[in-house]
């Protein structure tokens, strides 16, 4: 998806206003729009510590910063949407309507993306009324505290896998004896 992750470096530090992000691997291959995340070029309030889009996505690109996020995973964060319906089917959904996509990498680092059909203030909210704006995307890299799953299905899967990979661990130290 070469060309999923130019749009989002042209969104991200260029002038291009949107970008879409393809969810699901059918849709990839049978070009279904409603399967579709816009990731946009969106504002940072200073004022409200908020914001949506490539601009407030942008403050967790910063080393150090909390949340914090590398470049390649924001490139990758197309892959880790279709990973995530692959696994979990549908995104979660908040009290507030907005799609909720958590997954843990092989570090054991947590990320959630948000996406929803919000338009805010700024000066690039345009969407379309069947697309989703990615509003946000972060770690839980510097964060006071790890990341707690809002997705109880997630959070199961994950509880699952380190469990069986400690059972795994404690057999290999056994057998080591």
């Amino acid at each position: 998806m070469k060309q999923e992750k130019r749009g989002i470096v042209n969104v991200t530090f260029n002038a291009k206003r949107a970008t879409p992000i393809q969810k699901d691997i059918e849709a990839v291959e049978n070009a279904v729009i409603t399967y579709i995340a816009m990731y946009v070029r969106g504002f940072h309030s200073t004022r409200k510590d908020r914001g949506l889009g490539a601009e407030h996505i942008k403050l967790h690109l910063e080393k150090g910063s909390e949340g914090e996020t590398t470049l390649e995973e924001l490139l990758n964060l197309g892959n880790s949407l279709r990973v995530y319906l692959k696994n979990f089917d549908e995104p979660f959904i908040d009290e507030k309507e907005a799609k909720i996509y958590e997954w843990e990498n092989k570090e054991k680092v947590r990320f959630r993306a948000i996406a929803d059909r919000i338009r805010g203030e700024g000066d690039n909210c345009h969407s379309s009324p069947s697309n989703d704006i990615i509003i946000t995307f972060y770690s839980d890299r510097n964060l006071s505290q790890r990341m707690e799953f809002k997705n109880p299905k997630v959070k199961a899967y994950y509880e699952n896998t380190q469990s069986q990979t400690s059972i795994l661990n404690q057999a290999h130290k056994r057998k080591q004896k």
